[in-house]
């Protein structure tokens, strides 16, 4: 019994790391079927939001091997750049991007955003990497794991940190751009389609 429901929960967990991308999707749908609201001030403050979200996406983006991938995967266990500080550096860059579309149409959005959220990345694609990842590197994955948060940086250590940021590897801008520039495209489309659906509020 505990064997299969485990094995349902693996394949749930696997399929839902395969088609991860349509959430962003599904959003930029429910925008034109949902009600909006605009707010100037939700406006301004969704920009700090968005922007560091899609920079923390081209920092990480830059430090590792190929990450789009439709199985979980990972030739090396990487531990610099922006994974000094968090674990999912591109996984709270979503977060951040999502939370800044969501500020741009309503409150309500926030709390709606952030719990599909936390449903999606927290009880299924990070679980089930992280399986994968601990099976793989052992003792220095559960190490750095006990070491180094999810999503939010906490400061302890903090020049032993900034020493590990650059002692594994280097910024490649190069590859970043290449791995990035899809997701560029489909943050800005998704930021225009929001702004869209609420420049028609007013007609």
């Amino acid at each position: 019994m505990n064997t299969g429901y485990h094995q349902a929960a693996t394949s749930a967990c696997e399929l839902i790391f395969k088609y991860r991308g349509l959430l962003w999707g599904i959003f930029a749908f429910a925008v034109f079927i949902f009600p909006v609201s605009y707010s100037g001030a939700r406006t301004l403050l969704a920009v700090f939001f968005i922007l560091p979200g899609q920079v923390l996406r081209f920092w990480a983006a830059g430090v590792i091997p190929k990450y789009r991938t439709l199985v979980v995967g990972a030739p090396m266990l990487v531990t610099w750049g922006p994974y000094t500080w968090i674990r999912n550096p591109l996984y709270a860059g979503n977060a951040l991007l999502g939370l800044g579309w969501a500020l741009l149409v309503g409150w309500g959005w926030v709390a709606a955003f952030a719990a599909v959220y936390f449903a999606i990345y927290f009880m299924a694609i990070i679980p089930y990497e992280e399986s994968f990842l601990l099976e793989k590197f052992r003792d220095e994955y559960l190490d750095y794991k006990n070491s180094t948060p999810a999503m939010i940086p906490f400061f302890t250590k903090f020049r032993d940190r900034l020493a590990r940021q650059h002692a594994g590897g280097k910024f490649d801008l190069v590859k970043s751009w290449f791995m990035e520039r899809h997701s560029l495209r489909m943050n800005i489309l998704a930021t225009f389609l929001v702004l869209v659906r609420l420049f028609a509020l007013d007609y």
